[in-house]
C-alpha cells in the first residue's frame, strides 16, 4: 500500500481512490466492500477509520492466484532431499493415528522386544504438552492396568493428564542423597540418562472425577542407548534404594526425550551478528567498576547461549570488536510487524460491529438514553481509541525499528563459558551480562515484569492461587505490573507456595518470553539431574506446563526469561527444555539466588534495582 494513503480517512477517499487501492470493485472481497460501505454510512462512529485498517483486512483475505510452477507441481516436482521442519500432529493427524492403533490388533497387544503395547507407550502421558513422550516402561505396569479401547472402537475417550511438582513428600526430604544413589546404579546396568526428575501425575478418565496419582520417579534415557527390558532390569535396584530409605508408594517410569533444545523483562533480544533469539532476563547496577570508581552502567542478563556465538569459551568486551545485543531480531521483528496488523485486522472488524449494534440498540430505544446504550457507545469509543494507538505503533515500528543501529540495546560485558562444573552443586551456568545503552532505559527505576494482557488480573490470581488469592488476599497487580522483589531463597525453593482446590500442594510459576510470552507452568519442587550426550552431568530447576489444554511453558526464543511466581519471588533463569516435535514438556532452569553469587564475583558491587537477595 502507498505510504502516503495509510492515515488517510476510509470516509475521505474518492471512488477512483477506493477502486485504486482495491477497497472497491468487482474483484474485491465482499466483506471489505461491506465494511468500507458501513464506514461511509457512519461517520460519526467510524470516521476515524483509515485506509490501513482496511487494507489490513484486506490483504488477509484478498483472493491468491494459483501458484505457478511451484515445488511440488507438475512441472516443478520437490526435490526428495529438501528438509522439511518438524511438526506436532494436528488434530487431524492425531485422530489418523489413534484411528490406526486401536484397528490394529498388535498395537493393543505387547510385541516383543517392547514389554508395554504400543498403544500405551503412546498415550500414556497424553494431555501433558501437544507432543508428549513415550513411556519405555514403568514398576507399576501390572497393578495399575492402562486402559485400552476395544479393537476398531471410535469412541473410546484416551485418560488425559497434567505433570505436578512434589512437595511435602517423605522423598523430598532425602532427594539429595537417592538421586545420586539411582544415578549410581543407573550407571552400573550401563545406562546412559538424559534427566532424572520427580514429578506426580493427575488423571482425567471418562466419567471421573480428576485423580492424583503417587509420586514417580521419572527417568528420560539417551535416545536409542538402550532397551525396555534393559530399563526393567534396572528398576528393582531403585526401588530398592528408595526403600532402603523408607520410601514407598513410588514408581519409577522410563521414557526416551529428544534432545534438549536451547531455548521491562521479557524482553525480546537478539545478536546482531546472526540473529540469534533470546530474551532479557533482568537489569542491574554495576555502582562500582573493578579499579574501585563509581560506576553508572546498567547492564541487562540473559544466557550466554544468547549472546555468544562460541559458548565454550569466555568473554569479555572487546571494544574494537564489540558484540551487539538487538532489541528484537529479525525474525521477531517480522512477526511483530504481522502481530500489530492481525490486531488492527480484528480491532476494525469489532468497531464496526460494534458500531451496527449501536445503531440497532438506538432503534429499539426510539433515541432515548439507555445503560445498554451508554455501554455500547463506551465500547465503541475505546475500540477506536485502541485501533488508532496499534496505527501508531506500527508507524513507529515502521519508521525507527527497521535500521539495526537504532535497536541496539547494548554490547556483551561478559559472558562466561556454559559450564556446568563451577561449584559442587553443578548447576548449570549459561549466563552474559551486557552493557546498555542509556538512552533505551530513559524512565528504568527497578525490574518489573509487564504481564501483558492475555490474562484479566482476576484470571492470573485464579491461575496462580486457586485457594489462596481469596484466603490469604494474595493479589495481582491492578495494572499488570508486577515488581520483582526478591530472588526466591534455597531453603524456600522446595516450600509450596500454595494449595489447589483440594489442598494439595501446589506452586505456579509463570515467564515472559520473547516467543511465547506470558505462560505459566507447574514448578517440580525437586531438582532435575540431567546428562548430555557428552557425559556433562548437572542439576535444574524444573517446570512443567501448566494443564493439558494449556500451551508449552517455553519455546525456542524464551531463553533468558525470568521464572518467577506470583508474588514477585524470581525463581530461576530458563535456559533449556526437553522437546519432542514442535512441543516440549519440560523446561529447565538455573536457580537465581545462585546465578547472583556469580554475578557478585564478577560485578561485586553489583545492586539489582529492587530484587533483595540472600545466598544461605
Amino acid at each position: 500500500m502507498d505510504p502516503t494513503y495509510r492515515n488517510k480517512k476510509i470516509v475521505d477517499l474518492t471512488e477512483e481512490e477506493a477502486r485504486t487501492l482495491a477497497f472497491l470493485g468487482p474483484n474485491v472481497a465482499q466483506g471489505v466492500r461491506d465494511m468500507v460501505d458501513k464506514v461511509r454510512a457512519d461517520p460519526t462512529n467510524l470516521g476515524s477509520s483509515t485506509c490501513f485498517m482496511i487494507d489490513c483486512v484486506n490483504r488477509r483475505y484478498a483472493p491468491q492466484a494459483p501458484p505457478q510452477d511451484t515445488v511440488g507441481s507438475p512441472t516443478f516436482p520437490a526435490s526428495p532431499t529438501s528438509p522439511t521442519s518438524p511438526t506436532s500432529p494436528t488434530i487431524s493427524e492425531a485422530d489418523t493415528l489413534y484411528s490406526q492403533l486401536s484397528n490394529d490388533s498388535q498395537a493393543l497387544t505387547i510385541v516383543s522386544p517392547a514389554l508395554i503395547s504400543k498403544f500405551e507407550m503412546t498415550y500414556w502421558y497424553h494431555g501433558i504438552s501437544g507432543n508428549p513422550p513415550k513411556l519405555m516402561w514403568r514398576s507399576d505396569f501390572e497393578s495399575n492396568p492402562f486402559p485400552l479401547p476395544a479393537l476398531g472402537a471410535r469412541f473410546f475417550k484416551i485418560p488425559q493428564k497434567t505433570a505436578h511438582g512434589v512437595f511435602d513428600t517423605p522423598l523430598n526430604a532425602v532427594w539429595g542423597t537417592v538421586a545420586p544413589q539411582i544415578l549410581a546404579s543407573m550407571k552400573a546396568h550401563g545406562l546412559k540418562y538424559s534427566a532424572l526428575k520427580t514429578v506426580r501425575f493427575s488423571t482425567v478418565e471418562d466419567g471421573k472425577e480428576e485423580t492424583l496419582g503417587p509420586v514417580v520417579v521419572w527417568i528420560a534415557v539417551r535416545p536409542d542407548t538402550t532397551s525396555a527390558e534393559a530399563v526393567h532390569d534396572a528398576t528393582p535396584d531403585i526401588l530398592n534404594i528408595l526403600a532402603e530409605s523408607q520410601i514407598d508408594n513410588v514408581t519409577v517410569e522410563w521414557t526416551t526425550p529428544v534432545h534438549p533444545f536451547n531455548t521491562g523483562l521479557g524482553i525480546p533480544i537478539a545478536r546482531q551478528s546472526d540473529d540469534a533469539q533470546g530474551t532479557l532476563t533482568l537489569l542491574f547496577r554495576e555502582m562500582k567498576a573493578s579499579n574501585g570508581d563509581a560506576s553508572d552502567r546498567i547492564l541487562a542478563l540473559t544466557n550466554k547461549h544468547v549472546a555468544s556465538v562460541d559458548t565454550t569459551t569466555p568473554y569479555e568486551l572487546d571494544v574494537a570488536d564489540p558484540q551487539h545485543i538487538l532489541v528484537c531480531g529479525e525474525r521477531r521483528l517480522a512477526r511483530a510487524v504481522v502481530e500489530i496488523e492481525d490486531a488492527v485486522n480484528t480491532g476494525f472488524r469489532d468497531a464496526i460491529r460494534l458500531a451496527g449494534e449501536l445503531e440497532v440498540l438506538k432503534l429499539k430505544s426510539g433515541g432515548a438514553n439507555s445503560t445498554a446504550l451508554g455501554r455500547k457507545q463506551t465500547a465503541l469509543d475505546a475500540q477506536n481509541e485502541d485501533n488508532a494507538t496499534l496505527q501508531a505503533f506500527f508507524e513507529e515500528v515502521q519508521a525507527n525499528w527497521q535500521d539495526i543501529n537504532g535497536r541496539r540495546l547494548g554490547e556483551v560485558d561478559w559472558a562466561p563459558e556454559i559450564s556446568v562444573r563451577v561449584d559442587d552443586r553443578n548447576y548449570t551456568r549459561d549466563i552474559a551480562a551486557f552493557v546498555v545503552n542509556g538512552e533505551k532505559l530513559e524512565n528504568f527505576e527497578r525490574n518489573i515484569v509487564d504481564l501483558g494482557n492475555q490474562y484479566s488480573v482476576g484470571k492470573l490470581e485464579d491461575l496462580f492461587w486457586p485457594i489462596a488469592t481469596i484466603r490469604e488476599n494474595r493479589k495481582i497487580p491492578a495494572d499488570l505490573q508486577l515488581p520483582i522483589t526478591r530472588a526466591l531463597p534455597r531453603r524456600l525453593v522446595n516450600s509450596p507456595d500454595t494449595e489447589d482446590r483440594n489442598g494439595d500442594p501446589l506452586y505456579i510459576v509463570a515467564k515472559y518470553g520473547g516467543t511465547t510470552k506470558l505462560t505459566l507452568g507447574r514448578y517440580s519442587g525437586m531438582e532435575a539431574y540431567t546428562c548430555t550426550d557428552l557425559g556433562l552431568e548437572s542439576r535444574d530447576v524444573v517446570v512443567y506446563n501448566y494443564g493439558k489444554n494449556s500451551v508449552d511453558f517455553s519455546d525456542h526464543g524464551d531463553s533468558g526469561s525470568l521464572i518467577f511466581t506470583g508474588s514477585g519471588d524470581g525463581l530461576a533463569i530458563l535456559h533449556s527444555g526437553m522437546p519432542r516435535g514442535m512441543n516440549n514438556h519440560v523446561t529447565y532452569g538455573t536457580p537465581l539466588w545462585w546465578v547472583i553469587e556469580q554475578i557478585l564475583v564478577q560485578y561485586p558491587h553489583a545492586e539489582f534495582c529492587g530484587i533483595t537477595y540472600t545466598l544461605d
